[in-house]
């Protein structure tokens, strides 16, 4: 018994550095990201927004007009990036828009935006702050699943060329995947959403599984084109819904009355 019980103390001795949540600083990340390193962290705290739009390969792709064009600066992510089981305390940052005041000053805003050209995968993470990704282009597979989103996820106008799963993820502030696009596959398996889930304007080129996934508040599809193989198989929505001109393999869709 004696040997177990000291084997057994050993044992999670041993492990305990493994489940110890360290502190990583978002700078120190970005630092990464610009050697082109490869980014992988478990079980760890993120300080500081991580701001992927002011990378060291940023350039104007847009210049402002005086007809009121926004003036863009664009950063890629060039290697894979890797969060599991960890917590970012700050902003996640790959849209920013500096906005100035137009009305007094008549100038444009300032947009900053991130492309990830390599896989994403970021699981049974928290973020704490903001997490945008507005206009951002996904060339290989982003893996978003279990994770919790406290404050707006803002996925509004990005592109996902492979395949996209946020399943088992929580959204308890405004979920934005208006005029979102998902080349392949996509899932919201499981996913919940607590406060406005708005996919109005959505394009889903292949089946989108939105099987067991909970809208609590608003579910908005309108103008939503589902393509054919998609599920809504036992979703619950306990608020207000608009599948509005909605369709399903080109056929009027609401889950209501199938």
């Amino acid at each position: 018994m004696k040997l177990f019980v000291t084997s057994l103390l050993l044992a999670l001795i041993a492990l305990a550095p493994a489940l110890a949540q360290t502190t990583v600083d978002a700078k120190d990340i970005i630092a990464k990201i610009n050697r082109k390193e490869a980014v992988s962290y478990q079980n760890a705290t993120i300080t500081g927004d991580l701001d992927l739009t002011n990378l060291s390969n940023r350039k104007e792709v847009r210049e402002g007009s005086w007809k009121g064009d926004s003036r863009e600066f664009l950063s890629v992510v060039e290697s894979p990036i890797s969060f599991k089981h960890c917590t970012f305390k700050g902003k996640f940052l790959a849209y920013y828009n500096e906005d100035q005041d137009r009305k007094i000053l008549r100038t444009n805003s300032i947009v900053y935006n991130a492309d990830f050209n390599e896989a994403v995968t970021i699981e049974n993470c928290i973020f704490d702050d903001d997490a945008t990704f507005k206009y951002s282009h996904f060339q290989q597979r982003a893996i978003f699943t279990d994770n919790t989103f406290r404050e707006v996820a803002l996925f509004k106008y990005a592109k996902f060329s492979n395949a996209a799963d946020f399943s088992g993820s929580t959204f308890r502030d405004y979920a934005d995947f208006k005029y979102t696009k998902f080349d392949e596959s996509s899932s919201f398996q499981k996913a919940a959403f607590e406060q406005y889930a708005d996919f109005k304007y959505t394009k889903f080129d292949e089946s989108v599984s939105f099987k067991q996934a909970r809208f609590n508040r608003n579910a908005d599809f309108k103008y939503t084109h589902l393509p054919r193989g998609t599920s809504f198989d036992e979703a619950r929505f306990d608020g207000s819904t608009d599948f509005k001109y909605t369709t399903l393999d080109g056929r009027k869709f609401s889950p209501n009355n199938r």
